[in-house]
């Protein structure tokens, strides 16, 4: 978990340690956690693509409050959050309050999840499926981070 890392707060670049433990690490200038062990709100597109210029992969899931699969999948994804802390940021997109991110994506359909790492889409997901499916999915670009 070496390396360069911007705070999703603040924007700030961090250089974490070799030895960097999850749930431990905080932004040098404004205190913020690294790398919390729960999906991250997105409040804004500037906030957004500070997240995405990650090293850590970040798991971006485009939702709605009105989309049922999508309050069904929300329980898998705070697990996978709390098991993946420091290896995977997982980041929520409410489509209703930030539009133009969904436009940006052409989101098209809710759940989509899409996987980025230092800004690059890495793998796309349409629709809910149970954590185990998508440990497996995912798996292969952790074990490269």
């Amino acid at each position: 978990m070496s390396g360069m890392h911007p705070c999703m707060h603040c924007g700030a670049l961090n250089r974490l340690p070799e030895q960097a433990r999850p749930g431990t690490v905080v932004c040098g200038k404004c205190k913020h956690q690294l790398f919390e062990p729960r999906p991250v709100a997105i409040w804004d597109e500037q906030q957004f693509d500070r997240l995405l210029a990650s090293p850590v992969p970040v798991l971006v899931d485009f939702w709605a409050p009105w989309c049922a699969p999508c309050r069904m999948l929300a329980p898998e994804l705070d697990a996978l959050a709390r098991d993946w802390v420091g290896q995977l940021v997982i980041a929520k997109v409410n489509i209703d309050e930030q539009p133009a991110l969904a436009e940006r994506f052409a989101i098209r359909s809710v759940p989509t999840m899409m996987l980025f790492r230092n800004g690059a889409l890495l793998d796309s997901i349409m629709g809910a499926m149970p954590r185990q499916a998508l440990q497996q999915r995912l798996a292969p670009f952790l074990a490269r981070s």
